[in-house]
């Protein structure tokens, strides 16, 4: 499959990567993306003049799919006053199309479904147009997950009066990183002193490799001290301390 370029253009919350070339015309355009927010890799369709669809109204949803527990799920994020689903439906029906146009791409299958390919190449454009205040956010929020244990649950703070200064239930601890730092591969065991399997799902873990990992928001490249895999960066949690035990005289 042909394609061309256009990179770095923004189009709404997204920077256009790679045009797709298709044999179905009338769907537009549709290229490679990355969300300018989360740096998520995206397919965005763009009509041209002669396409039969267009948006009628503003819409923001989340699409679940899931295995365990099975599920398949919808989340409307924001809707129209008054907006008629047989609307969301059809645009759902234009984007269906749109991946069915392109299910012989597999630099796009890749690109979606966590390769690296393509991400590398735009994140820099993404971080340009990101805010400061933002880019500070999401990597000083990704070192601070490095010292992240399993602590006891930090008591309800919903009765304390309005006002008060309190200390945090729980600190994370921040260490500087250098500027070209290389993320390491996914260990094919834990740490020694990395938490073991089981994963406790209320505390959002993921179970990988016998061992017990948090996920980030930020995507590759990764910091030093983070595992790369699957097109995610990970960061161990650590094992939990056994209290000291008492010694009877």
């Amino acid at each position: 499959m042909k394609t061309t370029t256009k990179g770095g253009a923004r189009w709404g919350p997204f920077v256009l990567g790679r045009r797709c070339k298709h044999a179905a015309g009338e769907l537009g355009d549709i290229y490679e993306a990355v969300h300018v927010d989360t740096g998520a890799p995206a397919l965005v369709m763009i009509p041209r003049p002669e396409s039969k669809w267009r948006p009628r109204r503003d819409w923001r949803t989340r699409t679940f799919v899931q295995t365990s527990p099975p599920l398949l799920a919808k989340v409307v994020e924001a809707a129209p006053n008054q907006g008629r689903l047989p609307d969301l439906t059809e645009s759902e029906s234009v984007l269906l199309a749109g991946f069915e146009a392109l299910s012989h791409d597999g630099r796009m299958r890749t690109y979606l479904t966590g390769g690296l390919l393509g991400r590398h190449k735009w994140w820099p454009v993404v971080a340009g147009l990101a805010v400061a205040g933002m880019a500070l956010l999401v990597l000083g929020g990704c070192v601070g997950w490095m010292s992240r244990g399993r602590t006891a649950e930090a008591p309800g703070l919903a009765d304390v009066e309005m006002g008060t200064v309190l200390d945090a239930p729980r600190l994370t601890a921040r260490t500087p990183q250098a500027s070209s730092a290389i993320a390491y591969p996914m260990p094919a065991k834990p740490f020694r002193n990395q938490a073991k399997a089981p994963c406790p799902p209320e505390r959002e873990e993921a179970e990988i490799n016998g061992g017990c990992w948090v996920v980030l928001e930020r995507r590759p490249p990764c910091l030093s001290d983070q595992a790369e895999y699957k097109g995610k960066c990970y960061l161990p949690v650590a094992s939990e301390q056994r209290p000291p035990q008492s010694v009877s005289p």
